[in-house]
């Protein structure tokens, strides 16, 4: 189904699936798997993306931030995915949304 979208006025938020590993230079020990946080503006699809050490709240504030210093603006609306970080209360009818 095809979506229209005005022009600034959405940005998709969400983490992808997959996570990368972080290895370190010197020893090759896997350090840890860093998460995606991905951003995509809804009539352009220019997207931003950043790995993170975890999805939780600091880190999901920090990558808004970045993603709006790259875009250089802030849209209308954020619309996050299904993201424990990004609600309080799950609900099926009426979820909690995290107010940060």
């Amino acid at each position: 189904m095809r979506q229209t979208y005005n022009v600034g006025e959405k940005l998709f938020i969400d983490y992808c699936g997959q996570t990368m590993q972080i290895v370190d230079p010197h020893t090759g020990k896997i350090l840890y798997k860093a998460q995606v946080f991905v951003a995509v503006l809804g009539v352009s699809n220019f997207t931003f993306a950043e790995a993170t050490r975890t999805q939780q709240l600091e880190d999901w504030v920090m990558s808004h931030e970045h993603a709006f210093e790259f875009f250089g603006g802030v849209p209308q609306l954020v619309v996050p995915g299904c993201l424990k970080s990004a609600v309080s209360v799950a609900r099926n009818t009426d979820p909690d949304v995290n107010p940060t």
